[in-house]
C-alpha cells in the first residue's frame, strides 16, 4: 500500500508537470495532425504546388495554340498536315515509317 501511496504523492505533487508531459506526448506522436505526421504532409504540399504549376504553364502553352489556330488559318493547314496526313487534291503525300531506335538503359554497379 505503501508503493500506491508514495505514487499518488508524487502525482498530486508534480501534477502539471505531469499534465504537460502528456499532453505534449498526444500532440507530438499520437494525434492525427503530431509532428510525425506534418513532415510527409508538407513534402506532399511542396510537390502537388510544383505540379500545379507545371499544369498551368501546360495550359498556358495549350492556350496559345488554341488562340493562334483559332486567328491564323496557315496553323490548322500545318497541324492537318503533319499530324492527319492531309493534302490538297492536287498533291501526293509519301509517309515514311522508321523504326524508333530502342533504347538501352545501362545499370550501374
Amino acid at each position: 500500500m505503501s508503493k500506491i501511496h508514495s505514487a499518488w504523492l508524487f502525482m498530486c505533487k508534480h501534477k502539471y508537470i505531469i499534465t504537460i508531459i502528456l499532453i505534449a506526448l498526444i500532440v507530438g506522436v499520437v494525434d492525427e495532425d503530431s509532428f510525425l505526421n506534418r513532415h510527409p504532409r508538407r513534402v506532399r504540399i511542396e510537390t502537388l504546388k510544383s505540379e500545379i504549376t507545371n499544369y498551368k504553364n501546360q495550359y498556358a502553352e495549350a492556350d496559345s495554340k488554341i488562340r493562334e489556330l483559332e486567328s491564323n488559318p496557315k496553323a490548322v493547314e500545318k497541324i492537318a498536315r503533319e499530324r492527319y496526313h492531309m493534302k490538297r487534291a492536287d498533291e501526293d503525300v509519301f509517309v515514311f515509317v522508321g523504326e524508333e531506335p530502342e533504347t538501352t538503359e545501362t545499370a550501374e554497379e
